[in-house]
């Protein structure tokens, strides 16, 4: 791809706005004059992903990844930087200019074009459930209708319908001009077996397009209408935009919900989260069928670290909510589990009992070990033996995934009150000892991912580098003293020979021009951690300025010293030692 000329990226990053931009993907929440998130890039409970409006950069003091609006999209979508820049520019309405040369990545290229064709075929079978006097689309919209799906919701869904013929779709998307090749990669038809040509692969289906977060179409899944049909729902294949378990039902019209209330339902299926949110459930979203995957608890973790599962009361359902909870705990999730009675789902409990008895029923959730235990007491007969020592491992499993040893104690010394075991016997099975202190990462003191120089020096030379960012004025003074040689941390000195660099070009450079001109992530974070410093820390900045520009000049003649006594240069050695208690007395 061509080089995007400087001046158009700087456009781009003055009309995008950060703090939209990371809303989009995570929940951020007001503080003071920034805004503070669960960090979309590691597993936290704590909120420590700051995004600063006023510089328009984001920092994780957690996980130490930071940047500006561009390295955001580069680490969240795994974008190459021409492709973040010109995903920005369309949004933020500016102008790339192609060139000639430029050969978009062919994977990016065939995503791009895959999600057209999804977009159309969406509207394509919107249009026909919508529009169509055909007798099978009449019975789809009347099947809507008795479940309760009026047009308001059908059009915020884009829910369609695919005809009962082998190539409607087909034909459409031909009249369109894509080819039967890129209709294949998109999942949309299969090819004749043993025959050339090829057919549409939903017929008679009421469709559910499934969006990723960005509201893109990245597949579909499909409701069959007569048993001769086949399988009840059918759904996309995998392509190279969607991967099964990757997406969330419904989170692209839910996530800011989710964010406010701080708090998701999880439920199984496209109408168990489409008849709750029209209820008024706005904080839910669908698993799409399947136990929860590691990708899909990431992706609610962007959002929330509490989740209430809710999935049918079939032997499917609750077993799949078994399996999803110690992953959900291997995150650090908050996990709760609602009930409903026997053979009742979200879908059909809404539209009985209303939303009023659905939010009680939320509020009244089981803590994830209770939910457990009662499942693991209908697997096994708690009043023998076997079945008690049983219950015991598959929870003491459990427990221990929890990574606060405090809570693998209270939850273990619970156990022990339900199994009525003596505690000492659960402790030492899961092999623990009650004089044991807690071992956590959170009272780990270091920032991984993040290089410092250690001693007072390295603080000092952070502290003066954080003055160079607030006021690019220290930065004309510092050069009459010092280089960029003269800082010892291989990150540190990165950034001021980049800032060195801007600063012989113009005294108007930008934070954003520092992080455009910085390859490495971790000399990045550094910028964006400093950026963020507290105040309270260069409330003298003229006085920290004159210390650090000191020791960083005594010790450079501190080294001429040495050099010079090695060379038995007396006479050098002797001016140089003078020149040495000069600088300590002024410094």
């Amino acid at each position: 791809m061509g080089l995007i000329p400087n001046e158009v990226i700087n456009q781009v990053i003055d009309r995008s706005d950060i703090v939209e931009l990371i809303g989009n993907f995570t929940a951020l929440k007001k503080a003071g004059r920034n805004f503070k998130a669960l960090c979309p890039f590691h597993n936290e409970k704590t909120p420590s992903f700051v995004v600063n409006p006023d510089k328009q950069i984001f920092h994780c003091f957690g996980c130490g990844a930071g940047g500006n609006a561009i390295g955001f999209l580069m680490r969240h979508e795994h974008l190459e930087f021409p492709e973040a820049v010109r995903f920005l520019a369309n949004k933020a309405g500016v102008v790339v200019p192609e060139d000639d040369s430029a050969v978009q990545s062919p994977s990016r290229q065939l995503r791009e074009e895959i999600l057209k064709v999804n977009a159309l075929a969406a509207s394509f079978f919107h249009g026909i459930l919508l529009t169509s006097h055909e007798d099978d689309a009449k019975i789809a919209r009347d099947y809507l209708k008795g479940r309760g799906v009026l047009l308001e919701t059908v059009q915020k869904f884009q829910l369609g319908f695919a005809p009962n013929e082998w190539d409607a779709l087909l034909k459409y998307l031909k009249s369109k001009s894509i080819t039967e090749e890129l209709m294949l990669k998109a999942g949309l038809v299969i090819a004749r077996e043993g025959k050339n040509g090829f057919y549409d692969r939903f017929r008679n289906r009421i469709m559910f397009p499934i969006f990723d977060v960005q509201s893109r179409p990245v597949a579909f899944g499909a409701r069959a209408m007569q048993e001769s049909d086949g399988a009840k729902y059918i759904n996309s294949p995998e392509t190279a935009v969607y991967t099964k378990g990757r997406h969330m039902f419904g989170l692209q019209l839910t996530k800011a919900a989710v964010g406010k209330l701080d708090r998701i339902i999880v439920v199984e299926g496209y109408m168990d989260m489409i008849m709750p949110f029209i209820n008024g459930v706005e904080n839910i979203a669908a698993s799409l069928g399947t136990a929860l995957t590691i990708e899909q608890i990431r992706l609610v973790r962007r959002y929330t670290p509490n989740v209430v599962m809710l999935f049918d009361t079939d032997a499917a359902g609750q077993s799949a909510i078994i399996r999803s909870l110690d992953l959900l705990i291997d995150e650090g999730m908050n996990v709760r589990v609602a009930t409903l009675a026997q053979d009742e789902d979200p879908d059909s409990f809404i539209r009985q009992h209303g939303a009023q008895e659905f939010a009680l029923r939320i509020d009244r959730a089981q803590p994830l070990l209770d939910f457990k235990f009662d499942w693991l007491e209908r697997q096994y007969d708690l009043k023998t033996l076997e079945g008690k020592s049983k219950i015991a491992q598959e929870l003491l499993g459990t427990i221990a995934r929890f990574k606060s040893e405090v809570a693998k104690y209270e939850l273990t010394r619970d156990l022990a009150q339900k199994l009525n075991v003596p505690e000492r016997v659960l402790l030492k099975q899961a092999g623990q000892s009650t004089g044991q202190p807690p071992q956590h990462p959170a009272f780990a003191l270091s920032t991984p991912g993040v290089e410092k120089v250690s001693g007072a020096a390295g603080v000092g030379q952070e502290l003066l580098l954080a003055l160079f960012l607030k006021d690019p004025a220290w930065v004309t003074a510092a050069r009459e003293h010092i280089g960029p040689e003269d800082f010892a941390d291989g990150f540190t000195r990165q950034v001021v020979d980049v800032i060195w660099s801007l600063a012989g070009a113009t005294n108007e450079w930008t934070v954003n021009d520092l992080l455009m001109r910085l390859n490495d992530e971790s000399a990045q974070s550094l910028v964006t951690r400093l950026i963020n410093i507290e105040e309270g820390k260069l409330t003298d900045p003229a006085r920290i300025f004159q210390d650090c520009i000191g020791k960083i000049r005594i010790k450079k003649v501190e080294q001429d010293i040495r050099k010079a006594r090695a060379s038995n240069d007396i006479e050098k050695e002797s001016q140089l030692i003078k020149e040495r208690q000069l600088l300590k007395i002024s410094s």
